[in-house]
């Protein structure tokens, strides 16, 4: 992170790769997890198309 920007959240428009990197990060969730694992899901305002957003990407994951 440039120093400049430390301390500085950024806000940007809604981009469609943002549901691309949670099924990364879902997939990986579902490979270490198994069948210890009952869903993932995206939550936050990434996971609101449309809607702009400082870039942090949600998920919750529910285990039996």
């Amino acid at each position: 992170m440039d120093a400049k920007m430390k301390g500085i959240i950024r806000v940007v428009l809604y981009d469609p790769e943002w549901k691309n990197e949670f099924l990364k990060i879902k997939a990986m969730i579902v490979d270490c997890a198994g069948d210890l694992l009952i869903g993932v899901e995206h939550v936050g305002s990434t996971a609101v198309e449309g809607l702009a957003q400082y870039i942090h990407i949600g998920a919750t994951a529910r285990f039996t």
